[in-house]
């Protein structure tokens, strides 16, 4: 049983490559260099969050978006805007905006001659694309401050309609984050950005506009004599406990049974997360078992744009058979 979903991939831990750097772009920059890249096989992004890599303000400015906890999906994000000028800004214009981030480990390659021989050098990098950009064109904010200048503004911005919220999976990371910018002529803009943490919305995955898979939302599941019973009823949140009702009444002989819970990543291998051992006499009578979801467990969600990552839970019993092939029967689950 995993406490912490994000342990799966801090296990291979964030060795650096010597001599190798990583480079995210504005406002998610404040780690770039030898931070962002690792040896082949290494997580790095499994050791960093959001605000860590996060630069609040650039040099002019002084202060911070404040942002309330509790944005959902579909939802409102409430943020206050409190900065000081630090420096004289003379920009030609402002900008407010929410924005989303893919940051994803991408491994990198790179071979080299040394004489007559070719050496290949191979490590991970982490980079950063973003996807989502929308503008909030009613919140007008000064263009031009003088050194010691304050603003104080509260702002109320959509959170992404459909998604995708906020998740860390090891590998990748969604990011949304409230910026505002000021437009500099021939030099680098001014910034003040906050990363907002935006969950998945309960009323989503129940609307039925997301596609969850057969019986995913179901606390009652069975196929053919297999039965897999959740309590309670989906979505779980995370941090609780699922409880799964198993019964396979002609399960029988063999090494012995398991029942285990998968998170599926598109793009990415699926990761078990927790797993319970079960004689077949047992399963065969039936037999309840618990499992506690780790509190980091991403929510189910569908596709980044432009990246096609999704994310969904399935729950498979599993009889182990010497000599032969296994007999499994799996159901889907929804958790977020």
């Amino acid at each position: 049983m995993a406490n912490s979903f994000l342990d799966l991939w801090r296990a291979a831990g964030r060795e650096r490559h010597p001599g190798k750097t990583g480079s995210l772009p504005a406002p998610l920059d404040r780690l770039n260099g030898e931070a962002l890249a690792a040896r082949d096989g290494a997580h790095p992004l499994a050791f960093l969050t959001g605000a860590e890599l996060l630069t609040p303000c650039t040099d002019a400015l002084s202060g911070s978006i404040e942002v309330t906890p509790g944005s959902l999906v579909g939802g409102e994000i409430h943020a206050r805007l409190r900065v000081r000028a630090t420096k004289e800004i003379k920009a030609r214009g402002t900008r407010v905006s929410v924005k989303g981030h893919l940051v994803r480990e991408v491994t990198q390659m790179q071979t080299q001659k040394n004489g007559d021989q070719e050496i290949t050098t191979t490590w991970v990098e982490v980079l950063a694309t973003e996807f989502a950009n929308v503008p909030l064109m009613e919140i007008a904010v000064p263009a031009t401050l003088a050194p010691g200048d304050e603003i104080d503004l509260k702002i109320l911005a959509p959170a992404p309609k459909l998604g995708p919220p906020s998740v860390h999976l090891g590998a990748y990371m969604v990011v949304w984050t409230l910026q505002v910018e000021w437009d500099i002529a021939a030099g680098g803009d001014e910034r003040v950005a906050a990363v907002v943490n935006v969950a998945q919305n309960p009323d989503l995955l129940r609307s039925g506009v997301m596609s969850l898979g057969p019986s995913a939302m179901m606390a009652a599941w069975s196929e053919g004599e297999v039965s897999m019973d959740v309590e309670p009823a989906p979505p779980i949140a995370p941090g609780s406990a699922l409880q799964v009702n198993v019964r396979w009444p002609s399960a029988s002989g063999g090494r012995g049974a398991r029942v285990e819970l998968y998170v599926e990543v598109k793009m990415a291998p699926d990761v078990r997360i927790a797993a319970a051992e079960l004689q077949t006499s047992d399963l065969a009578k039936g037999s309840l078992v618990t499992f506690e979801i780790p509190s980091d467990a991403p929510p189910v969600f569908d596709g980044v744009k432009g990246a096609q990552l999704t994310v969904r839970y399935r729950i498979r019993v599993l009889i182990d058979r010497p000599m032969r092939s296994d007999l499994a029967a799996e159901r889907n689950v929804v958790i977020g």
